[in-house]
């Protein structure tokens, strides 16, 4: 039995190590949407994009406000608009080229992106929603284990076995 729970509890560590190989990029991707919305929000208000870089960071949770914090120095530092944006490329990854896109054609073309900032922060909204269905969705496979190892056993031990040992118990003075 305890062979069974250690190979069980061995075989459902390294499912999740396979699984979480990246965290870190997971929830950068996860963070995403508020980013988005907090550049939308401030080019609404007015700001002009290198401005609503500045600005974003207050909104942002760790590890994204530590990217976005980083660009916005360089932004502060006289650096060059496109420059400071496309380094927003490397960590965040292909989740952020949508939104990079927009920022530097906006720089570069001086039209007004708000439209599609809204439709681009919509579509960030809508996956994450289909991710979270996704993750409901794989909730009772991931349960699973935890019943068959837990709580069927306890069963075992506090249902079966004392009635088990009781009519042991009762052949006994027969």
């Amino acid at each position: 039995m305890t062979l069974t729970i250690i190979l069980i509890a061995a075989i459902t560590f390294g499912l999740l190590k396979r699984r979480n190989h990246n965290p870190v990029a997971q929830q950068l991707v996860r963070q995403l949407p508020e980013f988005i919305d907090a550049v939308v929000l401030l080019m609404f208000s007015g700001s002009t994009p290198a401005q609503a870089l500045i600005a974003a960071p207050t909104w942002l949770e760790p590890p994204l406000h530590q990217i976005v914090n980083d660009v916005a120095q360089q932004l502060s530092r006289g650096n060059r608009f496109s420059e400071c944006v496309t380094a927003l490329r490397g960590p965040i990854g292909p989740p952020a080229f949508p939104l990079v896109e927009a920022l530097l054609s906006a720089d570069r073309d001086g039209q007004s992106i708000a439209s599609v900032l809204d439709r681009l922060s919509n579509e960030s909204r809508a996956q994450r929603r289909r991710q979270l269905d996704a993750d409901i969705r794989r909730l009772p496979v991931r349960l699973t284990i935890p019943l068959v190892c837990c709580i069927l056993p306890s069963f075992v031990l506090l249902g079966v076995v004392p009635m088990i040992a009781t009519a042991l118990v009762h052949l006994g003075r027969s």
